[in-house]
């Protein structure tokens, strides 16, 4: 599977690949295209393994959003175009590009990027009694 199909949002895809190989830049940069197609922060699940590749994985996305709204268009055109977004949907997607820092910051719920172990406390936790 190339990058380009991965990050196609209206695909399911699993990515499977060695450490170093860029699997956190492909799953945050189809965390963005998720949002550049309207789907709510609040809906939104990024399962890692470990604390450390969810850490990174919050920080870069964060960081990304940041520079989308605060960096020059032809910085944001460009950062469309590696994350394969069709030549032709660019300029529609700039100004929504331009709002997803704030989206991910006042969303309510937020984007959850987490560890399995993580999530699934979050669960126990919002579920006691049924979980046994």
């Amino acid at each position: 599977m190339d990058n380009r199909q991965a990050l196609n949002p209206q695909q399911s895809v699993v990515v499977e690949a060695c450490a170093g190989s860029g699997k956190t830049w492909l799953l945050v940069s189809r965390v963005v295209r998720l949002l550049l197609e309207g789907v709510p922060p609040g809906e939104i699940l990024a399962i890692t393994f470990t604390r450390k590749a969810a850490q990174e994985m919050q920080a870069r996305l964060r960081d990304w959003l940041y520079d989308l709204a605060s960096r020059d268009d032809e910085y944001v055109r460009e950062f469309l175009r590696q994350r394969a977004v069709d030549e032709t949907d660019i300029e529609r997607m700039l100004p929504r590009a331009r709002l997803l820092y704030q989206q991910f910051l006042l969303s309510k719920p937020p984007i959850t990027i987490s560890t399995f172990h993580g999530w699934f406390m979050q669960i126990l936790q919002r579920a006691p009694l049924n979980s046994g």
